[in-house]
């Protein structure tokens, strides 16, 4: 019974996780939601990817969910179909090697291994961005955003991975 009382929670902390992500993708485009902007609104479909990254994959569905978020944050930010996709699915794979190597319990190491991909996932923007958008596309806005993200994961991590074991729900 009790062990029915955990699955319920965790999967309510993972539902919710996920409508942060959605979110957060989404309401950058919304008219009325001038000040939801990314920065300083973080990239919460990272701190998703490296979640479900770091639990193990979570099956198809998991990459299939990462790679539909991106595109549609492509679609509504009007840049290139498949730049967010890449960045985001780069987060996933990423985050699963990175979640590897940084799998502990304390509360440092799933922070690094967050930061970690947040670095991968930018030297990913810094080939695919001038390729997409133009050789004079700055990455500016998108590394203050990764900062942004980094620095709220503490916050939200719950949301993300369990606690006590390091790993995701």
């Amino acid at each position: 019974m009790a062990l029915l009382r955990l699955e319920g929670l965790l999967w309510i902390k993972r539902s919710l996780g996920l409508l942060v992500a959605i979110a957060c993708s989404v309401s950058p485009a919304l008219p009325f939601a001038a000040f939801l902007t990314q920065p300083p609104l973080p990239f919460a479909a990272m701190w998703l990817a490296y979640g479900w990254a770091a639990d193990g994959g979570g099956g198809w569905r998991a990459p299939v969910i990462i790679l539909l978020l991106g595109l549609v944050q492509d679609w509504l930010s009007g840049g290139p179909l498949g730049l967010y996709a890449l960045m985001f699915m780069g987060a996933y794979v990423i985050g699963g090697r990175a979640a590897g190597v940084m799998r502990s319990a304390n509360f440092l190491s799933p922070w690094v291994g967050l930061v970690v991909t947040l670095v991968g996932v930018l030297a990913l923007a810094a080939l695919a961005v001038p390729l997409a958008l133009g050789p004079d596309t700055g990455l500016g806005a998108f590394g203050i955003t990764l900062l942004v993200t980094a620095a709220l994961f503490p916050l939200v991590r719950p949301l993300y991975m369990n606690a006590k074991t390091g790993k995701t729900p």
